[in-house]
């Protein structure tokens, strides 16, 4: 979808070994339509990690790439014009909900992420108080801006 916003959140990207199951290297898309399928988005993602790694002059391969496990959890869904503000509460969630960094943290390879906000960690009335200060905060902005 043109213009749409999602979340790529890389977890132990300082492992090298895929094999490793729980501090293995993976990538997470959080995706608010649900429109990032695999087979859509795969490989620029992947070009996209080998492209950080060149210019990071790591020695991982395109090999290497891409047996890193690539997900797509299902995550709280929104009515198709506020992307932008799930992008920014999740990275909120991330940095803010240490349950959730925790939940990342404790899962091996073997499990998956697709209900990792089925533990309690989504607040729809959280989400709205959030949304309400990001739009406080831009009508501000633009007050500010026009003086």
């Amino acid at each position: 979808m043109e213009g749409h916003w999602s979340l790529l959140v890389l977890c132990h990207f300082d492992n090298t070994d895929c094999s490793d199951t729980k501090k293995g290297p993976r990538m997470l898309v959080l995706d608010s339509l649900n429109t990032a399928g695999p087979t859509r988005v795969q490989s620029s993602i992947r070009r996209f990690i080998l492209d950080i790694y060149k210019t990071e002059e790591r020695e991982e391969s395109k090999d290497f790439i891409d047996r890193i496990r690539l997900e797509f959890p299902k995550v709280p869904q929104q009515n198709g014009e506020e992307c932008g503000i799930y992008v920014l509460y999740f990275i909120y969630c991330f940095l803010q909900n240490r349950k959730l960094a925790e939940v990342i943290e404790n899962k091996g390879l073997e499990e998956d992420f697709s209900q990792l906000f089925d533990d309690g960690s989504f607040d729809p009335e959280e989400l709205e108080n959030f949304r309400n200060d990001v739009h406080l905060f831009q009508a501000n902005r633009s007050t500010k801006t026009e003086e």
